[in-house]
């Protein structure tokens, strides 16, 4: 049976409550589309990253984007600093600085350019059974 598509969008301002919150309604909109678990999984945590690094280092308000199409999952989130989020690297002793190492270890493609990271995620990765 084809998965139908869907869409959830949340525009907040950046306080860091709002990571918590925003990790539920992608579990609950990813739940609802009868995605795996495993994916859910790494949806949700690539989105509290991703939401994270908008709070910390962007600028206004904060919009997340969820598209959910048959065979893909699409996290879009896009701030106001013109900037492009930097994946660096952390040292032994650093007590931040993965967020990003831990969503290209996940997705299966993500990028940033200007306002807006993304990664996006195949209901069926190379290496693992649908």
């Amino acid at each position: 049976m084809p998965l139908e598509e869907h869409v959830f969008q949340a525009v907040f301002r950046p306080e860091p409550s709002m990571v918590a919150d925003m990790r539920a309604s992608t579990a609950a909109v990813l739940r609802r589309a009868g995605l795996p678990r495993w994916l859910i999984g790494n949806v949700v945590l690539a989105v509290s990253e991703l939401v994270t690094n908008a709070i910390e280092h962007g600028r206004g308000g904060v919009k997340l984007t969820i598209h959910i199409a048959e065979d893909i999952v699409l996290v879009s989130v896009i701030d106001k600093n013109p900037a492009p989020a930097v994946l660096k690297q952390a040292g032994p002793d650093d007590t931040s600085g993965r967020g990003l190492l831990l969503v290209q270890a996940l997705a299966d493609a993500w990028g940033s350019g200007g306002q807006e990271t993304w990664c996006e995620f195949r209901r069926s990765p190379k290496g693992r059974a649908a």
